[in-house]
C-alpha cells in the first residue's frame, strides 16, 4: 500500500511539471486546481506514504537512505505550501517539482518494504527522540535548502532576461527578482536555523553519530553559516546571494553519501 501511494505522489508531481511546461510552451496560465491542485494531492499521498512508514516502523521513518530521500522531497513540498503563497511565488513549484520527482523517482528504485526496528531480544525498539528530532529538523533544512536553490535558478534566469533584454513569455510568468530575492534569504535563514537546532539534538542523543556523518552535516552547516555570515558582514548582492545558494546545494547533495 505505502509503494502504491509513492508510486502515486511522484506521478502527481509528474503531472505538475507537465501542466506547468504545457502553459509555458502555449503561453497560457494553466489554471489554479491544475498548478496547485497536483502539487497538493502529490504531498497528500506523500504524507499518507510517510504515516504508514511510520506506523511500520513505530517511529519516524528516516530509517533508511530511501526513506531519507522520501523525507526531504516532503520537506521541499511542506515549505512551498509554505513559502509559495507568501512571496507569489506561483512558479516556484514548476521549478521544485522536477527536484521532488528526481529524489521519488532515485527513491522508487531504492524501495524496500518497512520492517518494525527490533532490538537484540526481539521486541520492537523504544524510540530515541532525540535522534528523531536531530534526523527530522535536519531534512526539513535540507528542503529549505533545496527550495533556496530553487528560487536561487529562478532569479539567475530573470536576472539574465533582464541583462539581455529578452523578455520572453517565461520572464513574465517568473515573479519579480525582488521577491525572489527576498525568498532566498528568508529560506537559508530558515533552514541554518533549522539544521542548527538539529546539529544541537545531536548531542542530545545517547551515542553521537558516526565521525563520517557529523563530518558531513559540520560541513553543510559551515558552508550555509558563511553564506549567511557573509550576508550579514558584507551585504552580499541579490545575485552574488542566488548564486550562493545554488552552489551550496551542491554539498546537502553529496552529503547523502555519508547519512
Amino acid at each position: 500500500m505505502d509503494f502504491a501511494l509513492l508510486v502515486a505522489s511522484t506521478v502527481c508531481y509528474a503531472v505538475a511539471c507537465g501542466v506547468a511546461l504545457v502553459g509555458l510552451r502555449h503561453q497560457v496560465r494553466p489554471p489554479t486546481w491544475a498548478r496547485i491542485g497536483t502539487m497538493a494531492l502529490g504531498f497528500g499521498f506523500l504524507c499518507g506514504f510517510l504515516y504508514l512508514r511510520g506506523q511500520a516502523h513505530g517511529r519516524c521513518p528516516l530509517t533508511t537512505g530511501f526513506e531519507v530521500l522520501i523525507f526531504v522531497s516532503w520537506a521541499i513540498g511542506l515549505l512551498y505550501f509554505v513559502v509559495g503563497p507568501g512571496f507569489r511565488l506561483s512558479l516556484l513549484g514548476f521549478f521544485a517539482a522536477p527536484l521532488i520527482v528526481l529524489f521519488q523517482g532515485v527513491g522508487l528504485f531504492l524501495y524496500a518494504p518497512a520492517e518494525p526496528i527490533l532490538g537484540p531480544n526481539g521486541k520492537p525498539l523504544p524510540p530515541d527522540y532525540w535522534v528523531e528530532m536531530h534526523a527530522a529538523l535536519s531534512l526539513v533544512a535540507y528542503g529549505a535548502f533545496a527550495l533556496a536553490f530553487v528560487a536561487g535558478v529562478m532569479f539567475l534566469l530573470q536576472d539574465r532576461h533582464l541583462r539581455s533584454g529578452n523578455r520572453g513569455q517565461l520572464f513574465y510568468q517568473l515573479p519579480p527578482v525582488h521577491y525572489l530575492h527576498q525568498a532566498i534569504e528568508r529560506l537559508l535563514w530558515l533552514g541554518f536555523i533549522l539544521f542548527s537546532t538539529g546539529i544541537l539534538a545531536a548531542f542530545m542523543m545517547e551515542r553521537l553519530p558516526e565521525a563520517h556523518k557529523l563530518a558531513a552535516i559540520g560541513f553543510v552547516w559551515l558552508i550555509y553559516g558563511l553564506i549567511i555570515l557573509h550576508k550579514l558582514i558584507r551585504g552580499s548582492g541579490a545575485r552574488r546571494l542566488a548564486s550562493a545558494a545554488v552552489f551550496a546545494f551542491l554539498f546537502p547533495v553529496l552529503s547523502f553519501w555519508f547519512l
